[in-house]
């Protein structure tokens, strides 16, 4: 036994050994053994932590790294690519600029259109459901109302009707243009002829609105021309037209987004609409929107059975009818045929509304005829007017 250790012995007391280097100053060692593991484990679970947080660092820089790499092949690949579908562009000027012919050489005319009107122009609505057939003429029904009656101050189609001197002793001409605003030049081309004219506009134009208003700026008057839904199933009036399968919600909802499609126009009238004017709920929910909203009501008079005029008078709506459509035959002789049976329907009921397209034929005959119509007595006017007269309006 050592000298310690017998003191130890005899005193009864342990003796331990600093270990410098391994710990702190003023440090011990654990007593026990669990102390020692538990010790062990602490350092294990600090040592973990640490490469925990070095590796997370080490992803992430992987990860900024990667994104950099795929953005520099992104730009890179999608350049090549362009260059190889594309090719390298050509100068903005070289692609432009006309090159002039040699000197001596004569110009050459430029093709003749491919579509000699709208009729032929595929994947549009067709103008008309006549079939080239020429349809009756209708004679004006008489009205109820016998003492003249005072429009509402409110009322949209005497606010948007145009400043017009009515002179009653003459018969009174109205013509209007149907289909408006898908034939651009066409349309360009009726707005021309002599005013005022009644020009109808489909909802589904482009440009409604500036087109509206040009046509009010050259002294014609506005309508809506409202698609429907036509007898023949082969016949396309247009997207969102009326038609007798649709539930009432629906005939509502469509009739509402065409009568704000546009401002400034005084009545609707349909088109086409030779099966959906004789359903009768159908033509009252479509009315009811008009009239709610101040518009008065042209009956195209598509179908002979039509009930739009008989739902107008019972809404006390104002309202006229079609009497002779110009160009069911699309052809220079039927449209004079049909403007001297205009003037025959006038003289005999002191009303007659002509309904015409921007066919050529039509606008060619018209700006021949409008001009003499005075000197044959007649007055030339627009569709309030036609109103006015029929239902007593002041």
């Amino acid at each position: 036994m050592t000298q310690g250790a017998k003191r130890a012995a005899k005193t009864g007391r342990k003796t331990t050994r600093s270990r410098k280097g391994t710990r702190g100053r003023g440090s011990k060692a654990p007593a026990t053994a669990g102390a020692r593991l538990d010790a062990v484990l602490a350092w294990g679970v600090v040592r973990w932590q640490r490469l925990r947080q070095a590796a997370a660092s080490r992803r992430m820089s992987v990860g900024l790294a990667g994104l950099t790499v795929l953005m520099i092949v992104g730009v890179g690949g999608g350049y090549y690519l362009a260059q190889l579908f594309v090719g390298n562009p050509q100068p903005r000027v070289a692609a432009t600029t006309r090159p002039t012919p040699p000197a001596g050489t004569k110009s050459t005319p430029p093709p003749a259109p491919k579509y000699a009107s709208i009729d032929e122009l595929p994947d549009l609505p067709r103008y008309t459901e006549s079939e080239g057939r020429p349809r009756p003429v209708f004679e004006e029904r008489p009205p109820t109302t016998v003492a003249s009656r005072r429009a509402p101050p409110d009322a949209t189609w005497a606010r948007n009707a145009i400043a017009f001197q009515d002179d009653r002793s003459r018969p009174l001409i109205v013509i209007v243009i149907d289909d408006m605003g898908l034939d651009r030049p066409r349309s360009r081309r009726v707005l021309d002829l002599p005013a005022p004219l009644t020009v109808s506009f489909l909802p589904y134009a482009r440009d409604l609105q500036d087109q509206a208003r040009a046509a009010r700026g050259r002294g014609h008057e506005l309508m809506l021309h409202l698609p429907m839904e036509p007898m023949s199933s082969g016949m396309d009036p247009g997207p969102n037209a009326l038609l007798t399968t649709l539930a009432e919600d629906a005939i509502r909802r469509r009739t509402v987004a065409a009568l704000e499609s546009f401002s400034g126009y005084v009545a609707v009238n349909n088109h086409m609409g030779s099966r959906f004017t004789t359903w009768r709920p159908g033509v009252e929910t479509a009315l009811k929107q008009m009239h709610t909203r101040g518009y008065a009501w042209l009956d195209s008079r598509t179908h002979a059975q039509s009930v739009g005029g008989l739902v107008a008078e019972e809404l006390g709506m104002p309202h006229v009818d079609r009497h002779v459509f110009l160009d069911d035959v699309d052809s220079s002789d039927n449209v004079r045929q049909q403007l001297a049976e205009t003037e025959r329907v006038a003289r005999r009921q002191g009303i007659a509304i002509a309904i015409g397209h921007p066919h050529d034929a039509t606008i060619k005959e018209l700006a021949e005829w409008l001009p003499g119509l005075r000197a044959k007595g007649f007055i030339q006017g627009p569709i309030s007017i036609a109103i006015k007269r029929r239902g007593r309006w002041e």
